[in-house]
């Protein structure tokens, strides 16, 4: 498929908020990965596809479910937030034709993040949190990481804005999102 029919069908899919919202992630996605070295094009398709399935309705998520065998991770019925996430990837083979894995990694975890995470994954995470119609508070602070060319703390960074939003909300935090953080923070004080 290619990119306009991508954009075609989102925008059939998509509330108009997160139409607005998914076309500057893909942008941002496509120039961080330019200036950070990852594929571009990569990024643009991952930033595109990233909420495909964040408008579904409970009933679609059941029948996606049931038609290709998913099994959603088990927070999902604690955090209905989270769906979107762990279902976009089945989503973005089987209605938009992606089968590179790395695509599907990046949108699997765009909202929790992971461990070790792979620089597409990273860049698609950062993209969701950067992109020009965000307005939270923690973004200069974050931008300002990015533009010194600092990506794991930037993440770090974001990571913890997004954890504490989580807490403030009374949520439950995903394991996935506290591993990514603490992995980081190991990683660059071996590297320090």
């Amino acid at each position: 498929m290619t990119h306009e029919e991508m954009i075609a069908r989102l925008k059939t899919e998509l509330n108009e908020h997160r139409f607005s919202h998914t076309l500057g992630v893909a942008a941002e996605a496509q120039r961080l990965a330019a200036r950070f070295g990852a594929d571009p094009e990569k990024a643009y398709v991952a930033g595109l596809l990233h909420d495909c399935a964040k408008n579904f309705s409970a009933e679609r998520v059941k029948e996606y479910c049931e038609k290709y065998s998913v099994t959603l991770d088990p927070y999902c019925d604690k955090e209905k937030a989270l769906i979107h996430a762990f279902l976009g990837p089945v989503v973005a083979k089987n209605d938009y034709g992606v089968g590179d894995e790395e695509i599907l990694s990046a949108i699997y975890y765009h909202t929790t993040g992971k461990e070790n995470m792979t620089p597409l994954e990273k860049l698609i995470y950062i993209a969701d949190m950067t992109e020009p119609g965000r307005k939270m508070d923690y973004l200069p602070e974050l931008r300002a990481m990015l533009d010194d060319g600092d990506v794991d703390g930037a993440l770090v960074y974001g990571l913890s804005s997004s954890i504490c939003y989580v807490i403030k909300k009374g949520n439950l935090v995903h394991p996935h999102s506290i591993h990514a953080r603490n992995y980081l923070i190991e990683n660059r004080r071996k590297n320090s």
